[in-house]
Order: C-alpha cells, then sequence, then structure tokens
C-alpha cells in the first residue's frame, strides 16, 4: 500500500505543470552555474600562472639584494577547483600578498578590484540555485500537499477507505520528496559530466569525495524545506495560509537571519577597523625607521677608522646585525598588533557564525564552502602561511644583502635567488573539512526531523472535514 501512494505521489507530480517549470528551471540554473564557475576558474588559472611567470621575472631583474628587499616576492593564492561548484568568498577577498622586509603583508587583488560588476549582481554558482532556487521550488511542492488536499475533498475520500495516516503521510513525503530530486539529479549529473570534459581541469579522488558531501549537504538543506512545507501544511487550515506562512519563514532564514546575527555580533564585539591596525603598524615602521640615524652616529663615535679594510667589515657587520635586529623588531611588533586584531575578529566571527547557524542557510553556506575550500577557513589559512613565511624571507635576503654590500662603492652582484625560501601553502585534508562540517550536517539532520515529526503527529490529528 506504502509502494501504491509513493508511485501515485510521484506520477501525479511528474505529470503536472509545476514539474516542467521546474525541470526546466533547474537545468537552465544548474548548467549555467556550472558553465559559469568553469569559465571562472579558467580565468584565475591563467591569472595565477600568469602571475607566477610575471613574479619570477621581476625577481630574476632585480639588479641587487637591496632593490629585492624592497620589492619583494609577490605570493599569489592558487585557485581551488571547486569554486566551479561553489564560489565561496574567494571573488570578494584578495588573491595576492607581497612580502617584503619593511610591511606586513596582506591580501590583495580581489576580482571586484578589477570587475566591479561581479559585486553588483553577486556569484551564480551551484550553490546559490540550491539555496535560493531549490529551497523555493520545495515550498511550492509542500505547502498544499496536505491542506489542499483538504481543500479538494480528496483527503477526506483516501481516509474514507481505512487508508492508515502514517502510511499515507509517509508515501506522501517520501515520493513527493523523489519528485523533487529529479529537476536536481539530472542536471547536476549533466553539469558533472561537462566539468570532467575540460582538460585543464582535474578533480582527485578527494575532490570527488568533497563533491559527493557538498551533494549530501543539499540534500539535506532541500530536505529541511520540503519537511518544512509538510509541517505549516498539515497545522494550516487553508492553503493560502500555508503558502504565506512559509514564505515569511524562508525570508527568515535565507535573509534575515545572517545578516542579523553579523550585526548583533558586530555591536557585541566590536572591532577596530583595517585601517585603525595599518595605522599602527605604519606609526612603528616610521619610529624604527627614525632610530637608524642615531644608532648609526653612536656606531660611528665608538669606533675610529684606524684600519680601513677592518673598519669596513665591522661597519658591515654593524649594518647586517643593525638590519636584523630591527627587521625583527618590526616583524614581532606587526604580529602583536594582528594577534590582537585577529582575537578580537575571531571572537565576532564565532559569535556570528553561531547566531547565523540557526538558519539552515548559513549552515549550508558554512558547510558547502568548506568542504569546497572556498571559504573564511581556507582564506585564513593562505594569509597566516605568508605571515609564517615573511621572517623567512626577510632574515634571508638580510643576510644577502649586507654579504654583498660594497663599502668601497661599486656594482653590487645581481641576486642568486636559486636558494631563496620557497613559500609553502598546504590545503585542508578532506579528514579536516570533514570534522569542520559535522556541525552543519548534523544541524541540518535534526532540523529534518524535528519538522518531519512536527508535520507526521499533526497529520495524525489532522482534521480532514
Amino acid at each position: 500500500m506504502l509502494r501504491d501512494i509513493i508511485k501515485k505521489e510521484v506520477l501525479d507530480t511528474i505529470t503536472s505543470p509545476k514539474f516542467i517549470f521546474t525541470f526546466l528551471l533547474c537545468t537552465v540554473l544548474i548548467l549555467l552555474s556550472v558553465y559559469t564557475g568553469i569559465n571562472s576558474y579558467r580565468a584565475e588559472l591563467s591569472e595565477y600562472n600568469a602571475s607566477l611567470a610575471l613574479n619570477k621575472n621581476n625577481l630574476e631583474g632585480a639588479p641587487n639584494y637591496q632593490a629585492l628587499a624592497g620589492l619583494g616576492i609577490k605570493i599569489s593564492k592558487p585557485p581551488q577547483v571547486l569554486s566551479t561548484i561553489i564560489a565561496g568568498i574567494q571573488a570578494a577577498v584578495g588573491r595576492m600578498a607581497t612580502v617584503n622586509v619593511a610591511y606586513d603583508p596582506d591580501l590583495v587583488g580581489s576580482r571586484y578590484d578589477t570587475t566591479p560588476v561581479f559585486a553588483v549582481f553577486g556569484e551564480l554558482d551551484l550553490t546559490f540555485v540550491v539555496k535560493i532556487v531549490l529551497s523555493l521550488l520545495a515550498i511550492l511542492f509542500t505547502f498544499d500537499a496536505i491542506v489542499g488536499e483538504k481543500e479538494r475533498g480528496t483527503l477526506k475520500l483516501s481516509l474514507a477507505n481505512r487508508l492508515p495516516r502514517h502510511r499515507l503521510i509517509l508515501g506522501k513525503a517520501i515520493g513527493g520528496f523523489l519528485s523533487l530530486l529529479l529537476p536536481l539529479v539530472i542536471p547536476l549529473v549533466v553539469a558533472l559530466i561537462m566539468l570532467t570534459l575540460y582538460p585543464d581541469i582535474s578533480l582527485s579522488g578527494g575532490d570527488w569525495l568533497r563533491i559527493g558531501l557538498i551533494f549530501v549537504l543539499y540534500l539535506l538543506y532541500i530536505s529541511v524545506f520540503f519537511t518544512l512545507g509538510l509541517f505549516i501544511s498539515s497545522r494550516t487550515s487553508s492553503s493560502s495560509i500555508s503558502l504565506l506562512v512559509l514564505l515569511f519563514i524562508w525570508v527568515t532564514f535565507v535573509t534575515i537571519i545572517p545578516r542579523a546575527a553579523v550585526m548583533v555580533s558586530g555591536q557585541i564585539y566590536p572591532i577596530p577597523s583595517v585601517y585603525e591596525v595599518t595605522a599602527q603598524k605604519d606609526a612603528f615602521l616610521q619610529e624604527i625607521q627614525g632610530s637608524v640615524p642615531k644608532r648609526l652616529s653612536e656606531w660611528q663615535k665608538e669606533n675610529s677608522p684606524e684600519n680601513t679594510d677592518q673598519y669596513r667589515e665591522k661597519f658591515r657587520k654593524f649594518l647586517e646585525d643593525l638590519q636584523q635586529e630591527l627587521t625583527s623588531k618590526i616583524d614581532k611588533k606587526n604580529a602583536a598588533v594582528e594577534e590582537e586584531y585577529q582575537a578580537k575578529r575571531r571572537k565576532q566571527q564565532a559569535l556570528a557564525t553561531n547566531l547565523s547557524r540557526v538558519s539552515p542557510t548559513s549552515t549550508l553556506m558554512f558547510g558547502a564552502m568548506t568542504l569546497g575550500r572556498t571559504g573564511i577557513q581556507e582564506h585564513e589559512r593562505f594569509l597566516n602561511s605568508i605571515k609564517t613565511y615573511k621572517p623567512v624571507f626577510t632574515t634571508w635576503v638580510n643576510a644577502r644583502m649586507m654579504k654583498s654590500l660594497n663599502l668601497r662603492g661599486g656594482e653590487q652582484p645581481k641576486p642568486d635567488i636559486s636558494d631563496m625560501p620557497v613559500h609553502e601553502f598546504k590545503s585542508e585534508t578532506l579528514g579536516q573539512s570533514v570534522h569542520s562540517t559535522m556541525v552543519d550536517f548534523t544541524i541540518m539532520l535534526l532540523l529534518v526531523i524535528l519538522f518531519f515529526t512536527g508535520a507526521f503527529v499533526s497529520f495524525l490529528r489532522y482534521d480532514v472535514r
């Protein structure tokens, strides 16, 4: 009997005009989003390779170590292949940082800097389609699932044949959900096939596992709104009221809660602006630079040039030690200022994240971006790797600069970058990503259980008259 109910529900749904509209809409949007993501990834990959070649040419073309220390090395963030599915925050944040002896590195070069029009319309990716379109379609499929049949009189007729209520609600839930999956699964399979046809897009086994987990997260997200629709439909007296209540909840989940969480966390844990932090670093840098003439004068008073060669070697050693000392002070001060700022920012971010997770939309975004390695954690991981690399680079370039310093005048040797320390960046492993997203999967699953239990119990007591 349950199989017959499921079959009837599926056939009634897939033969309806709303299913045809849903299938066509999802097919167009899913294929378009993946195609857009592929083009964006290929463009970012081309820019990344070009920036690597340009940076290498600039390093090899530096006239001396002093110029190299000031010019620094430009480090670009490699694009993530799963940005074809979940764009995340990659377009909004910087993708390149300059590491030199003077300034604390920070990421610049947002995609919105070069093409501001993308900031107007936002990113169209697969997660956006699921977040907005499929959640609305889940509501469209279920807002009249119970109350609509009551208004048409079919629900009373079905139950008059001694059909158990629990079987009817289970059959309607399973059949309706299977019908809703078809507009997602079929275009998604086509999109993944299209993804594998591009030669410059290579997906590893770990990437496929990540895609699978993202797809599970999509299913849970759709299930939340599907079961919510069943619950509201079994608690209201008319289809119009059910639709209005569901739209109000949808707007609250999708737009109000995430933004309200950010505003509340900003009020509870205010943080200084980036410009204030930069001003502190620049003020200390100027203070250090201002102390150099005094240190030179004091050294010259204490050391008389009796033996010219010995004096020059001693002076060169003094300059090398001074450079390393001042650079170390700058790095320590910048690290202290940055740590204080990041500690405040982490508190604000953690509160905003936890508050916004009341909404399944926020949970979906956090989980998908983590699995796609296009979220906040990956951004911070890359930035921290650059900050870790800076003292290594400055120590190396300062030592080479002072050893090549020619106090007698004349041309200084060109830099030899063959032994220059290499920046290393390791993306988050699959195990780390799964551990981070367990809370997102758990919240989604609990919401599905809560709403379906509410729908099940409500239908058992539902007045069909």
